[in-house]
């Protein structure tokens, strides 16, 4: 195993040097980054380290960015630039964080644990585990609950952030050798770059209520209630960056959208509504139900699928599972019920031609190459399911086009 030890970059906390980073990696051409935040009592983190690195695989150049000194948005530029190829790890969180503060989307993006799992791997891979079994050296975890925002970082702690970067361009060298040889190299940048769209977007407020579960029981004035005291909450704890549920959990919205007092002292009688809450907001609620109760929009409710489709889903279902097997990839990743119910709904509705992209996610890129053109197909009436119990996935699809079994 490898255990030099790896240097400890100080922060870059002037204007010019960031600038001089940001000309040095944009002629690379690549990056590798990663962020450090923090979290813990707030709705959206808070920024708190950026750590780059770029240049020779085996030996990058580093940098520590201190967002607390200076501004950043000279890298978050390029991250955002389709000629840069960006590498990240798990970066969900990351992207989340730079569309919601700093209206950045990676457009050349490649994220190592999608990647591995495409190469084979194990499925949602820690970074740590990845390194050590593709480049052969530990990362010490030790810091990895570090109070970011405090200054100043001790040599440990900027050591700690370094080795987030430092491997990530060997990782990724690696990685893309191992997918071009199983021909899933477009995969992989396909997934990662729907990552990055996914994670920047955020559902506007006036559709929050649709993230509250068993929104869809209640009855007809109390649906466009919830919406308005859900909208309400959302811009509240954005605007506060508190979490929403610290403002007013779910149960409480619910309870208040069935009963809709119109009266700031009726609030705090609602079961589960914290005291302090129905104090400060009393009035920003009935205001909220007032606006529902007047809107006069109604807000139909959750559409639930049939038993036909059901059955459909559940077979369309069974094609993703034994096409995902066959692969050697985790089905989570290829897709799940709600993706199968998606495909049976645009199917049964007309099914003419392709679907809004991210409407039905089997039937777009390397998904509809794996699966989803054989369970349209099945849909279709064109090919037949029959059980293969001696294959990777458990099922043979017969070609009624041809009466011919199609081989994989």
């Amino acid at each position: 195993m490898t255990g030099s030890p790896i240097n400890a970059p100080p922060l870059v906390d002037r204007e010019d040097r960031v600038a001089e980073i940001a000309a040095a990696v944009a002629a690379a051409g690549s990056m590798a980054f990663d962020l450090e935040f923090v979290s813990a009592d707030r709705y959206v983190p808070e920024l708190a380290l950026v750590q780059v690195a770029w240049g020779d695989p085996d030996a990058p150049e580093l940098a520590l960015v201190d967002p607390l000194a200076v501004d950043p948005a000279p890298l978050f530029a390029l991250i955002a630039d389709p000629q840069v190829q960006v590498v990240a790890h798990a970066a969900r969180q990351d992207l989340g964080l730079l569309a919601t503060c700093h209206q950045t989307v990676a457009r050349a993006l490649v994220d190592t644990q999608i990647a591995a799992a495409m190469a084979g791997l194990a499925d949602q891979i820690g970074y740590a585990r990845l390194v050590e079994q593709l480049v052969g050296a530990r990362v010490d975890k030790a810091h990895q609950h570090t109070d970011w925002k405090r200054r100043p970082l001790s040599e440990a702690q900027r050591r700690y952030a370094a080795s987030d970067v430092l491997h990530l361009p060997r990782v990724w060298r690696e990685l893309a050798r191992r997918l071009e040889e199983r021909g899933r190299a477009s995969w992989a940048r396909e997934e990662s770059e729907r990552l990055a769209r996914t994670a920047a977007r955020r559902r506007p407020p006036e559709e929050a209520y649709l993230s509250i579960g068993g929104w869809g029981g209640l009855k007809g004035p109390a649906r466009a209630i919830l919406r308005e005291l859900a909208a309400w909450r959302e811009r509240e704890a954005l605007a506060s960056n508190t979490p929403p549920s610290w403002i007013a959990p779910d149960a409480a919205l619910c309870e208040l959208a069935r009963r809709a007092p119109r009266r700031p002292g009726e609030i705090g009688r609602v079961r589960g509504l914290p005291g302090g809450s129905a104090r400060r907001y009393g009035e920003a609620i009935v205001e909220a139900i007032e606006r529902g109760a007047a809107s006069g929009e109604p807000v139909a409710p959750p559409r639930t699928p049939g038993a036909a489709e059901q059955a459909q889903a559940a077979m369309v279902l069974a094609i993703v599972q034994a096409r995902s097997g066959e692969a050697e990839l985790p089905v989570r990743m290829v897709g799940g019920r709600g993706e199968a119910d998606a495909l049976v709904a645009w199917h049964r509705e007309g099914g003419g031609a392709q679907p809004p992209p991210g409407e039905v996610l089997l039937l777009e890129g390397w998904r509809a190459e794996l699966c989803g053109a054989d369970a349209l197909a099945w849909l279709r009436g064109e090919i037949a399911l029959a059980a293969d119990p001696g294959g990777a996935g458990g099922l043979r699809l017969i070609d009624l086009r041809r009466s011919a079994v199609t081989g994989r």
